[in-house]
């Protein structure tokens, strides 16, 4: 962890029971203040000041529903690595990809390709829709490989803390 001067103004040490906050956070985000406090032995008020201090710094970013893609009728989920025009602006790229709804992640990499997106789409149909009607028309984008789950084992894991 860097030192305290080289810390923004929001950044502060997270301690052994911010950790056991945000443990219990990342399970069930949904859990009430009143819950959380027992479990981490805090009474409530401290509970949720050391909440709203972890919100506030950036460490915890933001809550959600994790839903469940093929429930909703994606059964295709792909892994599609991109390389990109090197004369061409890389930001207008990565904008214009995260745009895109069925893209549910989007990260630079190293090696041969440039960025390696995640994809969710109802079929292959849909998929091929998506690969060369949205992101294959995407100025700058050179370079496409397709790679598909077939199996999903571990997704939405969380940061060991």
């Amino acid at each position: 962890m860097a030192s305290n001067s080289t810390k923004s103004p929001k950044q502060r040490p997270v301690d052994k029971i911010d950790r056991n906050i945000i443990r219990r956070l990342q399970t069930n985000g949904r859990m009430s203040n009143k819950d959380l406090a027992k479990q981490v032995n805090l009474s409530s008020t401290p509970c949720l000041r050391r909440v709203g201090l972890l919100e506030q710094s950036g460490v915890i970013k933001h809550y959600k529903a994790v839903l469940d893609a093929e429930l909703l009728g994606f059964s295709v989920r792909a892994f599609l690595q991109i390389t990109r025009s090197r004369d061409l602006s890389r930001d207008k790229v990565w904008e214009e990809l995260s745009a895109l709804p069925e893209v549910i992640a989007c990260h630079v990499i190293s090696g041969d390709a440039d960025l390696l997106i995640e994809i969710v789409a109802r079929d292959m149909q849909h998929y091929g829709e998506i690969l060369l009607e949205k992101i294959n028309k995407i100025e700058g984008v050179y370079d496409t490989r397709s790679m598909f789950s077939i199996r999903a084992i571990k997704v939405d894991g969380e940061i060991p803390v």
